[in-house]
């Protein structure tokens, strides 16, 4: 996996993907937030927004101040958008931590390894999603023990995806650092 990660990580490819990347953060998800706030005459907080995690009280309480309508369109936003934009954000932070790493430390041992930051978070997003869409369809029962994973899910997701949004920043300074002592 690490020598396609390698073979996908052009600059071209990299740009796409945060540009895509940016088109569902500031865009997609921003709007799916808003129809949840129209369709609920609140402003909802998504259960998968929790940082750093949430307590099965917590989840289903939240389920419970969505509504029907809320928890369909939820549900329909869980199994659509939020299908797609893990799969760009992983792959748009794996590629841009493999070109980083190219750039700065091209014969480091490890250092390539920490593009598997973001598709971990994108594996955990998908099994919070999967808890949240069977805990959204099986209201009002209140599967405790799914919401337990729920949570442990968010937790690490939250971890992996902090880590690797600071490993890109950090990784983008030194490439700028380096770029610039060479002038």
């Amino acid at each position: 996996m690490l020598a396609k990660l390698q073979k996908w990580a052009t600059g071209r490819n990299v740009i796409v993907l945060v540009i895509l990347d940016l088109i569902f953060m500031l865009g997609v998800m921003p709007y799916m937030q808003l129809l949840m706030a129209l369709v609920m005459n609140q402003h909802p907080q998504p259960i998968d927004l929790s940082i750093p995690t949430w307590t099965p009280d917590q989840g289903f309480a939240l389920i419970e101040s969505y509504g029907e309508a809320g928890r369909k369109l939820y549900r329909t936003i869980e199994l659509t958008a939020d299908v797609v934009y893990p799969l760009v954000y992983g792959f748009a932070f794996a590629l841009l931590i493999t070109f980083l790493v190219r750039k700065i430390a091209p014969t480091h041992r490890w250092l390539p390894y920490l593009a598997f930051l973001p598709l971990l978070a994108m594996v955990f997003d998908y099994a919070e999603n999967l808890v949240i869409v069977t805990l959204l369809c099986t209201y009002p029962e209140k599967w405790v023990g799914v919401a337990k994973l729920g949570g442990i899910f968010t937790f690490f997701k939250w971890i992996l995806a902090f880590a690797a949004i600071g490993g890109s920043v950090i990784g983008l300074i030194v490439w700028g650092i380096k770029g610039l002592s060479k002038r």
